[in-house]
């Protein structure tokens, strides 16, 4: 027979194990595979709702007006069933899912008034507002992510119509490292803050390497430089001015003085490091991922860098016009580089640690 609550409790003062009052009790948690499942049946469930709206209200999909209204409204539901049932997971998904459908008819209202071109500077203002909006309001971590996403590509498509893409990258790179560089100083707004983060770097990186990394769309790349010289250099150099501006936060929030030698170093090889990315763009996005990702042990968010490296370095090598020859050699330099520069760095610090006083 299981003892009374206050009586365990108290049998934990008295056995010295526990102090203070008796904290309140929390929620029982599903198993993950009963959530799992639940989870399905909403997405099921969500699925033939919308089936049967569709065959009943065709017309919605004939006006750009019906559309629009009826997107909205398919989205204050979805806010409505998150904020009132969020702890419910059958309830969660099928609002994620009437969300997503009221995205789809949203988009296709706006795209519809403003027109689909891709240079549509009005539809993508409306939706880089409209998601970010959904970033910040729902109440739902995969909601807000996905948002985030979505706001970026937007932003960035934006940028595209008004033939400033080369920059978009750096401002993106700049809001996601402000927000993880801020991470604590609100623990209250922690749930929301990291995934609209996740869903920036997310997104910055979906679009690089739509926009240019892999290439496998060729219109992408066409207008993306802006009408003057430095365009091609511009976005590249921000970029590494937002890398420097992470190391040099960091540097400064572990008491380092630019004096010493280290610090200088570790300046210098970035500064190094935004020169080389001129001609290999990307690996500034990928290691700012990285650093980020390390000085705050998310293993996650490192994950999501070192991935994000390896498709720029990839895409960079197999886009090289050198024969294969002159890439392995490439490859053989560089390695010895980096294993050179790992060993010099430990040595470094070593050598340069301070002796501990007792």
């Amino acid at each position: 027979m299981n003892a009374h609550p206050d009586t365990a409790w108290q049998t934990l003062l008295d056995a010295g194990l526990v102090s203070g009052s008796e904290p309140p009790a929390g929620e029982l948690e599903s198993p993950w595979y009963v959530r799992l499942m639940l989870g399905v049946a909403g997405w099921i469930a969500a699925l033939f709702l919308l089936g049967f709206v569709a065959a009943g209200l065709a017309w919605v999909f004939r006006s750009e007006q019906a559309s629009f209204y009826t997107g909205l409204s398919m989205l204050g539901l979805a806010w409505l069933l998150l904020w009132k049932f969020r702890t419910q997971d059958f309830t969660t998904q099928f609002a994620l899912a009437v969300s997503f459908a009221g995205q789809v008819l949203f988009a296709f209202g706006v795209f519809g008034v403003f027109g689909t071109e891709l240079e549509s500077t009005a539809a993508w203002i409306i939706m880089t507002l409209s998601q970010a909006t959904l970033a910040l309001v729902m109440p739902n971590t995969i909601h807000r992510l996905w948002s985030a996403m979505a706001a970026t590509i937007s932003f960035y498509m934006l940028l595209y119509s008004l033939h400033l893409a080369p920059i978009a990258p750096a401002i993106i790179l700049a809001a996601a490292a402000w927000a993880w560089l801020n991470e604590f100083s609100w623990p209250r707004l922690g749930g929301a803050v990291r995934p609209v983060a996740y869903g920036l770097l997310l997104g910055l990186v979906m679009m690089d390497v739509a926009g240019g990394a892999l290439q496998p769309l060729a219109e992408m790349n066409v207008g993306l430089e802006m009408q003057t010289l430095l365009a091609p250099w511009l976005g590249d150099l921000l970029t590494g001015a937002v890398l420097l501006g992470v190391v040099w936060a960091l540097l400064r929030r572990g008491q380092a003085a630019f004096s010493r030698p280290l610090t200088i170093a570790v300046l210098a090889a970035v500064i190094l490091l935004v020169l080389v990315s001129f001609k290999a763009p990307g690996l500034c996005v990928g290691v700012c991922i990285i650093v980020l990702g390390f000085a705050h042990g998310n293993r996650i968010l490192t994950g999501l860098g070192i991935a994000a490296l390896l498709v720029y370095v990839s895409s960079y090598y197999y886009t090289l016009d050198e024969t294969l020859l002159v890439k392995s050699q490439v490859l053989a330099v560089s390695g010895v580089v980096l294993l050179l520069a790992r060993w010099l760095m430990r040595r470094w610090l070593i050598d340069t640690r301070e002796p501990d006083h007792a």
